[in-house]
């Protein structure tokens, strides 16, 4: 393949990643939180449902204000999930398998509580008080008008030095400052150290807030009727993020990376949901893989979805190389946004699993896990406690993994630390697990597709236009040349395409008549052509 993309380790180009938030995957000593030992224990199952990369939220210590991603130091363990020897049988575990692993690197803020944050709140003079972004008030306020992520201004004084600090999140995970040359070396020889014990990679956390304006002036103001109040959607963002001169700090990690053979992934901020910066910050120099989360925002509508699609590959050099991603751990579960039922869940494995590009799924979306509805006293989530009932938080998406129908799904033997779906008790993996049409067993066929078709690995894709108003089509081609085809309407569909083909793989009951294709409601199929 010409181009930067060969330059992509392998394994993340052509392999399948699967993420874990491991508070909720399994739990191995009853306290109601999941573990390393637990998911350990768990590396059997994904390895046979056939994912090729394990991607751990945080498991570094916090004291939790948002759940992980407050980290108070990047090179140790938080003893809640487990030791150190934990984390490298885990990592043994799926290297043994021939999996990798990624881990989150939170590096654009860390915790209040962290070392390096503790002295530079000391004082004025202390070494690492440059570390942070500190600022004198302005008309006896904050230093300008940047507002927070999860609400409120993005600066919180500190009344033993008289300065403000920076959070582009909660005053509990304070911005580092990136153009501090010190704090760029500090970050590289964590991941340095990662890499050298066994880490394959890092998935790095908003990493288009690291740089902003040198000289932090007010954003400009936007006007959009949620800003009155939610004050972040009410400024054009130019100042705080996305800067020109981001790429030097992510060449450096990329350069680092490249010398050991790792891989990096990055994630966009984006209020807006375009996430139309995303392709800047890859490349040769940059980073090897950026998410964009189109999907994440669209209607199962075929045109809204091809749109999303193109969105991102347009963006992209012409050798680049998409993500596609439809449920994570800050988003309502796909289940639950496009509705459906099995069926529906069954034909978005086969469109997260056959688009040209690098498939990140998210736990549990392989049982067609739904969004959870929480009460009020049950939400955790610090922009859901703080925005109910406008904004419910992120907890819906985070409830414990579906194992079986023993009490708390057979994630812990204690209290989980959220509440379990109603649902587990008939949507879990020993429910669905050998039963042909679940599915789990829809997600292992596709996966297996992949590993045994090179064509849904490696092949470029067509989308055909115009798009059908009902059916989503895309080719994609190798050493053959695959069609998959997706009827998003809750009737069946007929396509004509414009060879015969052979079905590979459906999810539904429809059939194949020489040139014509005849879909069940939201069925989708992966046919070969002949």
């Amino acid at each position: 393949m010409p181009g930067w993309t060969r330059m992509i380790p392998e394994w993340l180009r052509t392999g399948v990643v699967y993420q874990v938030y491991p508070r909720s995957f399994q739990d191995s000593d009853g306290d109601g939180i999941g573990d390393l030992p637990g998911i350990l224990a768990r590396v059997p199952y994904l390895a046979d449902l056939g994912v090729d990369v394990l991607w751990l939220s945080p498991v570094h210590p916090s004291p939790d204000a948002d759940f992980g991603y407050d980290v108070a130091d990047y090179d140790a363990v938080d003893p809640k999930f487990g030791t150190d020897a934990d984390l490298d049988a885990l990592i043994a575990a799926c290297h043994s398998r021939g999996m990798k692993v990624l881990l989150d690197g939170v590096f654009n803020h860390t915790s209040d509580q962290h070392a390096w944050f503790r002295a530079s709140r000391r004082s004025r003079d202390d070494p690492k008080r440059d570390w942070y972004i500190w600022r004198d008030p302005k008309n006896g306020g904050p230093p300008n008008n940047w507002a927070s992520t999860f609400g409120g201004p993005a600066w919180t004084l500190d009344a033993a030095t008289g300065q403000y600090w920076l959070h582009s999140f909660l005053p509990a995970q304070p911005d580092l400052n990136w153009r501090n040359p010190e704090v760029q070396e500090a970050v590289l020889a964590s991941m340095r150290r990662w890499f050298e014990r066994g880490i394959d990679g890092f998935r790095l956390d908003v990493f288009n807030c690291y740089r902003k304006h040198p000289d932090l002036p007010d954003n400009p103001r936007r006007w959009h009727p949620g800003g009155l109040v939610y004050g972040y959607i009410g400024q054009h963002h130019v100042h705080d993020r996305d800067q020109d001169d981001l790429p030097e700090v992510l060449g450096a990690m990329r350069a680092l990376a490249d010398e050991l053979g790792a891989g990096l992934v990055g994630e966009t901020m984006d209020e807006n949901f375009r996430y139309d910066q995303a392709h800047r910050f890859v490349g040769a120099t940059g980073l090897h893989l950026a998410f964009h989360f189109a999907l994440l925002h669209s209607r199962w509508k075929a045109p809204a979805l091809a749109h999303a699609i193109r969105s991102w590959v347009d963006s992209l050099p012409a050798d680049g190389w998409p993500t596609w991603v439809l449920s994570n751990h800050d988003f309502p579960r796909h289940a639950t946004r496009w509705g459906g039922g099995d069926a529906r869940a069954k034909a978005a494995a086969v469109l997260a699993l056959t688009l040209e590009g690098t498939p990140f799924l998210y736990y549990g979306e392989e049982l067609g896990m739904p969004e959870a509805r929480l009460a009020r006293a049950q939400i955790v989530d610090p922009p859901g406690k703080r925005f109910w009932p406008f904004f419910k938080g992120r907890d819906g998406a985070r409830t414990p993994m579906q194992w079986d129908a023993s009490p708390n799904a057979g994630f812990t033997t204690g209290t989980p630390w959220l509440p379990v779906s109603p649902d587990a008790a008939q949507r879990n993996v020993a429910a669905q697990q050998g039963v042909p049409g679940s599915v789990l067993e829809t997600y292992r066929a596709v996966l297996r597709l992949r590993r045994t078709h090179r064509a849904l690995r490696e092949g470029r894709m067509q989308l055909p236009d115009p798009v059908h108003p009902a059916v989503l089509a895309w080719t994609r081609t190798a050493d053959e040349t695959l069609q998959v085809v997706l009827n998003t309407r809750s009737r069946p569909e007929t396509l004509v395409l414009a060879a015969s083909t052979e079905v590979l793989l459906q999810t539904g009951g429809g059939r194949v008549d020489g040139r014509q294709v005849h879909l069940d409601a939201d069925e989708a199929m992966i046919l070969r052509t002949v």
